[in-house]
Formats: C-alpha cells, structure tokens, sequence
C-alpha cells in the first residue's frame, strides 16, 4: 500500500492528529497524540488522546488505584490547540493500524500539530508508568526515550 505523502511527511512521536477513533464512544474527532518511537516502522500506531472530562478521569485513576503521575493535566497556556483546560489519561492507550490510517486518511478530518516536548516527556513517563499499557504497547513506545533524547526522534 502506498503510503501518502502527508503521512510520511508528519507520522512521528508527539505529531497531534485531530481525528475520529471507534475505541471512543462519542462519534466526534478528538486530538490524538502518537507515542510510537518510529510509528513508520511499525504497522500500529500507539496513541494517548485529549479529553476535557479531567475530574472524571481524576475519579477513574482514583478508584483504580493508579498512579498520579498517569494523569497529565494540560491547559490552553500550555498548549494552544485546545480551547479548555484538559488531560490525557495515559492508562488508555488506543491502537490503529497503519494501514487502516492509511486508507482512511483522505476523509479523516485532521490538524497536525506537534506536542510541546516537555508535554510529550510527562505523557510518555505516564504510559511507562501505568500497569494498564502491555509491555508489547511499552516496548513499541520506549525507543529514543531510553536515552532521552526525544528531539532525534522528532527530526525524522
């Protein structure tokens, strides 16, 4: 399958999709960052998305018994695209095939904004540390990150 220029072009660690995903149960488009350490090479992309519902996932975490460290709070001074203060919840991690992005790509509604670093390093600390992301999610995820250096992976 041939894989289209946009998508080479801005398939990487902490590019922001603005897009639809059947793992949620609203039927809108929401932001969705990749956390992949090479997401090209790779035939699924690991995605963490944005939602404004931050208390609801404060008493999820709570009841769970996770870690703090796997909410990440983000407001709209820290990162312009959204429009209210939300989170990313980093136990849920959703799966889409590469192929399926593909195919689909024409008639997804996208924005491809890149994450701010310092916010993508609290995401990825998140996963790590969640015991609800399977070791195969984790070790598709690491990459770079293990030497900490993000910013090699983000030039690809």
């Amino acid at each position: 399958m041939e894989i289209p220029f946009d998508i080479k072009f801005t398939l990487r660690r902490g590019t922001v999709y603005y897009l639809q995903h059947r793992g949620l149960s609203s039927s809108e488009p929401h932001y969705f960052i990749v956390l992949n350490s090479a997401p090209m090479e790779q035939r699924v992309i690991l995605m963490s998305v944005f939602t404004s519902q931050i208390e609801k996932q404060e008493r999820a975490i709570t009841r769970a018994g996770h870690r703090e460290e796997t909410l990440v709070r983000i407001n709209p001074s820290d990162y312009s695209e959204l429009s209210k203060d939300s989170c990313v919840n980093c136990n849920k991690v959703f799966s889409k095939p590469l192929a399926e992005l593909i195919q689909n790509w024409p008639n997804m509604a996208k924005k491809l904004i890149d994450l701010p670093g310092d916010i993508l390093e609290k995401i990825l600390t998140g996963v790590e540390l969640s015991s609800l992301v399977s070791e195969e999610e984790k070790a598709l995820i690491r990459g770079f990150r293990r030497s900490g250096d993000l910013t090699r992976n983000r030039k690809r």
